[in-house]
């Protein structure tokens, strides 16, 4: 093995740490964030690696990169004393690991993209048996609302919510796999899947996050726009559509098995209905002429605030953790509200107001960017069909979720980016080598 292998071995070993440790051992998870920066950056600037330097992602990544340095060093010189010194524009470099998941994957022997996936829900399920806790899984199972640990009830929402996309979108491709694996022991792996699938769905709505259900509602909208524009693009499949049609047909049929077993439909409306909004609230919310809020007004109140700090600093914004003296400072919010909330509720309001246009910009710039390699790592066939729509579906979901909380700021936000990103983006990576 030689020293470029071995780089991409260990950088493939810590792409598995970062799959596997985010919930069991946060500091785990943190080392191999270290690690895939301290090993992937060097390795884009080695003069042997100049075909890393081809790549638009990476040298988009180095300008952003440039860009939050300046940014740093801007607030630091520009912003009022009270706000703190600060160095927390870095967080949104964040978005960034997923490059360096994806190049593992593609040129490390010992990762997959399908291995990175299933050490990712092993890390799920080891931190659930770890932290296990009787009176929290009573409370669940009696319908009420949990979080496990996992920061809130938002950020469990978001968990559940993608292994359930990806355990729908490959359901095809695993009972395949199984039955070539296993042979006459292949329905064990459909139960295995079918347990899976129920105990994602079933983590999403004891949850009880909204906007994750209005996220998934959404996504089923556009799957047929989606499934319209991989026709569009690359034709009929040639797999055949009857195991899809099963699967979608048992999907229904366990998705019906949940809500009965667990009066899913009487948890959900008991949720709608927890809070009663109208336009007039909505109105006060928005002018901050009340204070005692629900959850939705309080979204509001915040976005309401935010669109006039945006306004002030609209280029380069209030720096890293800006919002936390804004609201802290502003008379527009009771003390309550301060004492609680130090976040805006959006991960696009929240960009902007911390690195302004500019900063929020090169994030538009690296989804372009990505989305059209995507589009071609399909159309070129280097990318499977499940994967394409796996891809967009994801994308949609988090689309609409970020309306509704910060994920861009919190290790939800850095760790299900980085995950997904960096296994979908590896088949794009196969695209542009096979293009070389």
């Amino acid at each position: 093995m030689n020293k470029r292998e071995a780089l991409y071995t260990v950088l493939g070993a810590s792409s598995l740490a970062f799959a596997f440790f985010w919930l069991p051992v946060p500091r785990l998870f943190d080392v191999a964030c270290y690690l895939l920066i301290l090993l992937f950056v060097p390795m884009t600037v080695a003069p042997s690696n100049a075909d890393l330097r081809k790549d638009p992602v990476i040298l988009l990544g180095f300008a952003f990169f440039l860009f939050v340095v300046f940014s740093i060093i801007w607030h630091r010189l520009t912003l009022p004393d009270h706000f703190p010194p600060t160095t927390s524009d870095r967080r949104f470099l964040r978005v960034l690991y997923f490059v360096a998941i994806a190049y593992a994957i593609s040129r490390s022997s010992q990762l997959t993209a399908w291995r990175l996936l299933w050490v990712a829900f092993a890390g799920l399920l080891v931190y659930l048996v770890v932290q296990f806790n009787p009176t929290e899984w009573r409370n669940a199972w009696q319908g009420e609302r949990v979080d496990f640990g996992i920061h809130n009830a938002q950020h469990t929402g978001i968990v559940f919510a993608t292994c359930a996309l990806a355990l729908t979108a490959f359901a095809p491709r695993l009972f395949i796999w199984t039955r070539r694996r296993w042979g006459s022991a292949a329905p064990l792996g459909v139960i295995l899947w079918a347990l899976a699938w129920l105990f994602s769905f079933w983590g999403v709505f004891v949850s009880q996050t909204r906007a994750v259900w209005l996220g998934l509602c959404v996504t089923l909208l556009v799957l047929p726009a989606l499934l319209g524009t991989a026709y569009l693009l690359r034709g009929r499949p040639l797999l055949s559509l009857r195991k899809p049609l099963l699967a979608t047909i048992a999907a229904g049929a366990l998705l019906v098995l949940l809500a009965s077993c667990f009066d899913i439909p009487e948890l959900v409306s008991e949720r709608l209905e927890s809070e009663k909004v109208t336009w007039e609230s909505l109105r006060q919310a928005a002018t901050h002429e009340e204070h005692d809020l629900s959850s939705f007004e309080i979204r509001v109140a915040s976005w309401s605030a935010a669109a006039g700090w945006i306004m002030e600093k609209p280029f380069m914004g209030w720096g890293g953790r800006g919002s936390r003296p804004l609201i802290r400072n502003s008379d527009l919010f009771s003390d309550a509200f301060k004492k609680q909330f130090n976040h805006l509720h959006n991960s696009y309001l929240q960009t902007l107001v911390e690195i302004g246009l500019i900063g929020a910009m090169f994030i538009v710039a690296l989804i372009t960017l990505v989305g059209r390699a995507t589009i071609k790592a399909y159309q070129q066939k280097q990318m499977p069909l499940d994967v394409f729509l796996f891809a967009w579906t994801f994308f949609v979901f988090w689309l609409v979720v970020s309306c509704f909380e910060s994920y861009i700021i919190y290790p939800t936000g850095t760790y299900v980016i980085g995950l997904v990103g960096g296994f979908f983006y590896s088949f794009c990576l196969r695209h542009r080598e096979r293009l070389a």
